[in-house]
């Protein structure tokens, strides 16, 4: 019997290549978003996940597991409207939880984020490391986590967090991190803006590399976070180096202001999801050689 997989935001950027490898793998896919998806394999049912009596009408009885990728992730919207942020990323997590539980989802994997954790300086961020978020979306996504690890404890559902770090990849046109925003900007012929003096350090992950991550997690029945992500960090200038590795030409920027409330650095340890089986396998310039062919396209 086919199973029914519930993908959130399977319209959206990370969440579109997670539905397309669940439906090659043979899983059946409702998608819950509010938008509409490109993919014709997909049961794609529009809804708000913060309104619960619309959820509860369009999310399927028979599923056996939830990916969670629907949320609002920009960390400046969230200082600007915490309680939309909170609307969207905290009660849409616990409505899906509870139908989950009602209708005996066996696992449940949230997309979050390495900004549970907030400043480290240097540290390197484990799935041990105390939650202290800087933001609302943070706040939003650490909150989520403390709600799986109570339906994990409470009703037996294996509830995975995976904290993500700079996720890249295709299919991010509409997205407006530093990838996204580099790519634009050359098409345009127009400088690209840096915040702050460019030293600040991320760890960048390719999108095809995240979604293994997902499967391990989903696969083995994981319970607790896990964290994703290259293992490796640069610095917005080494970024910008790359790129013009990658697609050889020189990238123009100007610099601007740091924004508020961001963290000044990211490094990750990613032995646990090492140890499962994810190994990143899409280093720095080839993905963003393959990020400005698919721009270069669109």
């Amino acid at each position: 019997m086919t199973e029914t997989l519930v993908v959130t935001g399977a319209s959206g950027f990370i969440g579109s290549k997670i539905a397309a490898r669940a439906v090659s793998t043979g899983y059946r896919v409702v998608n819950l978003d509010k938008r509409p998806s490109s993919n014709p394999d997909l049961d794609t049912r529009a809804c708000d996940i913060s309104d619960v009596d619309k959820l509860a009408d369009v999310f399927p009885a028979e599923a056996v597991a939830v990916v969670h990728m629907a949320a609002r992730t920009s960390v400046l919207e969230s200082k600007t409207d915490p309680q939309g942020v909170f609307d969207t990323n905290m009660v849409g997590t616990q409505n899906l939880l509870e139908l989950s539980r009602r209708y005996g989802v066996r696992s449940f994997v949230l997309a979050s984020t390495n900004a549970v954790v907030g400043e480290t300086k240097d540290a390197y961020i484990t799935e041990a490391s105390a939650l202290a978020p800087l933001t609302p979306y943070g706040a939003t996504k650490a909150a989520g986590e403390m709600l799986l690890s109570a339906y994990a404890g409470s009703y037996g559902i294996a509830c995975a967090s995976i904290r993500l770090t700079n996720v890249y990849g295709t299919g991010m046109q509409q997205k407006d991190s530093i990838v996204p925003r580099m790519m634009r900007a050359l098409l345009g012929g127009q400088p690209l803006e840096i915040y702050g003096d460019g030293l600040q350090w991320r760890d960048f992950v390719y999108a095809a590399d995240v979604v293994d991550a997902f499967f391990i997690a989903l696969d083995q029945g994981l319970v607790g976070p896990l964290v994703v992500g290259a293992g490796q960090s640069f610095s917005v200038r080494d970024v910008v180096s790359a790129a013009e590795r990658a697609i050889g030409r020189e990238v123009p920027v100007v610099w601007g202001p740091a924004r508020s409330g961001e963290m000044r650095g990211v490094r990750v340890d990613i032995t646990r999801a090492r140890a499962m089986g994810f190994e990143p396998r899409v280093g720095l310039v080839e993905g963003l050689g393959r990020v400005w062919d698919d721009f270069s396209r669109a």
